[in-house]
């Protein structure tokens, strides 16, 4: 979101070997760049030296690049976004130094955000406190003196993970220092249903508030059970048993059987072609497992004969870990939902920071010694390439800002959405912005004039927008190649509103739970732009509209699926077209305001303690009803990366074209296209979660340093045993081999029969599916044996408590068959409590204390 922008016309210098950075919060100047290091008053001074008049911009900047590589003997690299992908590439990059870790820092990192504070953290709030010495301190006269004092601090978007399927978030998370805690695996999914005289047809936002709504008891809720000190199961709720009317507790025990023996089915899939690396090939038939397409998520429930009860579960729950609507979620490959299953159930337990994310952006940036806030990269050219001595071609980029300042760089990092990083790149601001963030109360350091009102929510144009294609870009353009990659990657619209409108939970509060998950009754959970039934009907209407207008131009919904999917969005207001008319994806599309897609209701006080249990803190997630005005605290627009096989294929190239990138700089043939990189949760296969954000930071890391090796860039000698670089070397060193025993494979191959190597390069994707799983569990393991040799040093006693226990760990998972049977025990005793519970509640007796709710 940015802020008021200053147009400046004349370029920058900057001062060398003074760390200088934007004030977080309140920018102190035009260019938003504050000198932590120094008072005000030299700071002041420090402001206008970096924008001092150059009579001859080009001149100026060969000086500058020439410095920067001679000089100092430090690479310039400019970090566009600061999202948790930004700030891990600015982190690490920052981290390196020259001489093979021995000398100085070898990177000078400049991180550009167009927010006024870090964008990991910038939706984030701090509660105002209800109790009436808050509000008698704050000057308001509506304290609450029944209300006890919070302290809290809510997450927007809320921030969870399954260490399972993040363990390089993890990983990085233990070498910032940042301590993370589980929560209880609670669930409720419900219906909502609206009054008949709500229109369906076009369900806005401002519509839905003035509806009749009406939210029926759950259809399915669960419960979390401690059956030893690091294990919790999660099993489902049963309603009391009534011998007068025994139909509601027999229904919802034979749809638990039905969720179950699918939920069996379906782990045992995941899991066993998962082991096989052949999760790609699930769900596909024996025929076709050699084309390369990939079985959508629809096509997997369908054919694999999974029940209603079972995908009214999966299918909502999976449309929240994704935040997509359900037409969305139907496109998603199955292989990327199942690897998810497979690797974070039955077991996996809900983690949360627990501190918050502002200490993850604090801890991250602390070293980054440049930061401009409220400032927007608007183009990128190229600098006139030089010749080295050794006869190699030496280029730099011109990144321009908003506000018409112009720095030199070696590298540019985009860490921005798909989409906006190929708007950039084609010198395009982004076609439609999303609205500012709405705060009903603001810290002291906010700025409320960078924040929306309201109604800019509420009333907010669903329409997809039209962004850049490639179509839409000059074959001779520098990026064309990438903005063709970027354009394959699609989007939807998210709205996160945090409140305290309880009406969006279960009415009956004994059936509140952590995550509250709601549908429309008018919902289609297997809605697919793909669907058979409805690619006849749009055949058959296009055809009439066809005769009727007497048009020879014939119809196919394979070749044209974007005017089938307009239509499809024309009805429903829920989805954009999969395709446009160039056959790319259409970039966005909104989850929000759509009948068609599940709303999340976290209660934030189940998670972060410091919000009491006076109030209920909740954050709903594309509400498909808006809350009461008076209960809303914030209301945020996001946009989520979401999968379809052209964007999973797209990842592989784009992969591709970075590896063809370090090549091309290291033969010193490159062009301004190849110092230009591409980062974030949808540059990494998988669910575009928190996970593809660090490990697609790392890789782009690598590859800088295997371009630059003049540099002989490499984690400091001195850094901490603790510091990710230190902990990611033994995944580093993996890496690296299989792609050297890659080249030696291909080698051979040229040199003598190619049958006896596989000279076949897998794609990031399918190596992906088949190493990921393996190499966590292998760093999970060297993670515990660098733990014990650190125990060492505190003392023999702690040594030995700590070895006792992960050798029973060790155990337990060195052998299948113990571990299998260590899950079936916990299981029995986990069946015991819930046993004992609903006897207990079928009485009329609480059992809550017996089950952490």
């Amino acid at each position: 979101m940015p802020g008021n922008l200053v147009q400046i016309n004349s370029p920058s210098t900057h001062l060398k070997n003074e760390p200088v950075r934007t004030k977080p919060f309140v920018p102190e100047n035009a260019h938003g760049v504050h000198d932590k290091h120094t008072s005000k008053g030299s700071h002041d001074n420090h402001s206008k030296s970096t924008a001092i008049p150059q009579p001859n911009h080009t001149s100026h900047i060969k000086t500058q690049s020439q410095t920067s590589t001679t000089s100092t003997h430090k690479l310039r690299i400019a970090v566009v976004g600061s999202g948790l992908a930004g700030l891990t590439a600015a982190h690490l990059l920052s981290s390196l130094h020259l001489d093979e870790g021995h000398g100085d820092q070898g990177i000078e990192v400049e991180l550009f955000e167009k927010a006024h504070k870090l964008g990991m953290d910038a939706a984030s709030l701090s509660v105002t406190c209800p109790c009436q010495r808050c509000a008698l301190a704050a000057g308001r006269g509506n304290g609450d003196p029944n209300h006890e004092h919070v302290e809290g601090r809510m997450d927007v978007p809320m921030r969870s993970f399954f260490p399972e399927y993040y363990p390089n978030l993890v990983r990085l998370y233990r070498s910032i220092g940042v301590k993370f805690h589980d929560a209880d695996n609670t669930l409720a999914c419900f219906d909502v249903t609206f009054d008949p005289q709500s229109s369906l047809e076009s369900p806005s936002a401002e519509s839905r508030l003035k509806s009749n709504v009406n939210i029926e008891a759950p259809y399915l809720s669960s419960r979390s059970y401690k059956v030893s000190s690091d294990h919790t199961i999660t099993l489902p709720d049963l309603p009391p048993l009534s011998i007068l009317n025994p139909y509601p507790f027999g229904r919802r025990l034979l749809g638990y059987y039905r969720i179950a023996r699918d939920y069996v089915k379906m782990l045992a899939a995941s899991k066993e072609f998962m082991t096989q690396g052949r999760m790609m090939e699930i769900g596909k038939d024996p025929s076709e497992w050699g084309d390369g397409r990939q079985v959508s998520l629809r096509e997997f429930l369908v054919k694999g004969g999974y029940s209603h009860d079972f995908s009214a579960f999966f299918v909502p729950l999976f449309a929240c870990v994704c935040t997509c609507s359900f037409e969305r979620m139907m496109e998603y490959p199955a292989c990327v939902v199942l690897e998810y299953v497979a690797r974070c159930m039955p077991f996996g337990r809900m983690q949360f920071v627990s501190s918050g994310v502002r200490e993850v952006t604090e801890n991250l940036s602390r070293n980054i010694s440049t930061i401009h806030y409220n400032t927007m990269v608007e183009k990128i050219i190229e600098v006139e390439p030089t010749t080295t001595t050794d006869g190699k071609q030496s280029g730099s980029i011109i990144l321009i800002d908003s506000f018409g300042v112009r720095r030199t760089f070696d590298h540019v990092i985009f860490a921005t959405q798909a989409n906006q990083a190929a708007a950039t790149l084609a010198g395009q601001r982004a076609s439609k912005p999303l609205p500012k963030p709405f705060v009903t109360s603001h810290e002291n350091d906010y700025d409320d004039s960078n924040y929306g009102c309201m109604e800019e929510h509420d009333l907010t144009d669903p329409v997809t927008p039209k962004d850049v294609s490639a179509d839409s870009i000059a074959a001779d353009h520098p990026f064309h190649n990438q903005i063709q990659v970027l354009s394959k990657f699609p989007y939807e619209r998210t709205q996160v509103v945090c409140h305290t409108d309880t009406s969006f939970l279960p009415k009956d509060p004994a059936a509140w739970r952590l995550l509250n998950i709601a549908k429309s009754t008018a919902a289609d959970i297997l809605a697919s732009p793909f669907d058979d039934v409805s690619a006849e009907l749009e055949q058959q209407q296009q055809k009439q509209e066809q005769e009727e207008e007497s048009s020879s131009i014939g119809f196919s919904f394979r070749n044209d699926k974007n005017l089938v999917n307009r239509k499809q969005n024309s009805a429903s207001s829920s989805s954009s077209s999969s395709r446009q008319q160039s056959g790319s994806s259409t970039p966005t599309s909104t989850a929000s305001q759509s009948h068609n897609s599940a709303m999340a209701t976290h209660i934030m006080n189940n998670t972060a303690s410091s919000l009491g249990s006076t109030t209920k803190f909740l954050q709903t997630t594309n509400p498909i009803f808006q809350p009461k005005p008076e209960s809303v605290i914030s209301s945020a627009w996001f946009e989520r990366a979401v999968v379809n096989p052209e964007s999973m294929k797209a990842v592989d190239e784009l992969s591709d074209q970075m590896d063809e990138q370090a090549t091309r700089i290291l033969d010193g043939s490159a062009k301004i296209s190849d110092r230009v990189w591409f980062v974030g949760s949808y540059a990494y296969p998988g669910i575009p979660l928190l996970e593809g954000c660090v490990v697609s930071a790392v890789q782009v890391m690598e590859r800088i340093m295997g371009a630059e090796p003049a540099y002989q860039l490499a984690t400091s000698v001195s850094a901490s045993e603790g510091s990710f670089l230190k902990r990611d070397a033994p995944m580093r060193e993996r890496r690296q081999t299989r792609m050297e025993d890659q080249k030696r494979a291909k080698a051979m191959a040229q040199m003598g029969d190619k049958d006896e190597y596989d000279v076949e390069s897998p794609s990031a994707s399918s190596a992906y599916f088949k190493t990921a799983w393996k190499d966590t569990l292998a760093d999970e393991q060297i993670w515990e044996e660098q733990e014990h040799a650190r125990q060492a040093t505190i003392g023999s006693d702690i040594k030995s408590q700590k070895k006792g226990r992960s050798s029973a760990v060790g155990s337990r998972s060195s052998n299948v068959y113990v571990e299998v049977a260590w899950m079936l025990l916990l299981y029995m005793a986990a069946i015991s409590q819930w046993w004992m519970v609903f006897m207990l509640e079928s009485v009329g007796i609480d059992g809550s204390r017996w089950a952490l709710a």
